[in-house]
């Protein structure tokens, strides 16, 4: 099942038996597998919950317990990531070939194996005018960088006709 930046951030997190301990705040991608490193929550500076830590991710994130709620420094895949400060979330995409598509505005995960799926990206003239958003899958993500998200070449071809970019819509069932 998929779910997107936008439908996961300012979701709940709950404990078994508990209710409601936080919410997510943010989401950190490893930027070299596009997996999740871990979901901040508001409950305080560089609170965290890592993926390992999840019991149930529908509406709302359930964990088993307060303490799942750990400080950021104390893992260091999590330091790591946070230190490379490298992000998916309004990140320039372009193509190897250097041609700009847009900036990310949404991205969706799996949140089974919370591994980045897709990218949804979209130009801005003068802040004005939007293009069509643009679906890009991760399978054609070549690199992850600072504030650049380099795809293949094929990303660049427009979408033939709004069937096409129906169907790219529609999260995978696999």
């Amino acid at each position: 099942m998929e779910k997107t930046f936008n439908q996961i951030v300012g979701a709940p997190v709950i404990v078994e038996g508990m209710g409601k301990v936080a919410r997510i705040t943010d989401i950190l991608i490893d930027h070299k597998d596009g997996k999740v490193c871990c979901f901040f929550v508001d409950k305080g500076k560089m609170k965290v919950i890592i993926p390992m830590d999840i019991v149930f991710f529908g509406q709302a994130v359930t964990i088993h317990d307060s303490e799942d709620i750990i400080d950021a420094q104390d893992v260091i895949k999590v330091k790591d990531c946070i230190e490379s400060d490298i992000r998916i979330h309004k990140s320039r995409v372009e193509t190897k070939k250097g041609e700009y598509l847009g900036k990310v505005h949404n991205f969706m995960l799996d949140v089974k194996g919370f591994g980045l799926t897709k990218i949804v990206v979209y130009k801005s003239i003068l802040g004005l005018l939007k293009s069509p958003d643009r679906i890009i899958s991760a399978r054609d993500i070549i690199e992850i960088k600072k504030d650049l998200i380099i795809v293949k070449n094929k990303c660049a071809k427009a979408y033939d006709d709004e069937e096409e970019r129906v169907a790219a819509l529609k999260p995978d069932m696999a």
